[in-house]
């Protein structure tokens, strides 16, 4: 398999066991990170939307601070 590493191609079949390990890995932490990303985003949605509806739910009026002192 090719492999583009440092702006340059490689041919996996050419790495020690070791480097075919590291490639692994690293591969796996690219798409770790893509899913991890796509999670992000979905929660900042879920939180837009919650937001939203909290404030639909909110009194229309704020509860106000009694300010005497005591």
């Amino acid at each position: 398999m090719n492999f583009n590493f440092d702006k340059k191609d490689y041919d996996s079949e050419n790495l020690s066991d070791k480097g075919k390990v590291y490639l692994q890995k690293l591969q796996n932490i690219v798409i770790q990170k893509q899913q991890l990303n796509t999670q992000f985003t979905d929660l900042e949605v879920l939180q837009k939307h919650y937001s939203e509806l909290l404030k639909e739910e909110l009194p229309k009026e704020e509860i106000k601070e009694n300010k005497t002192g005591a």
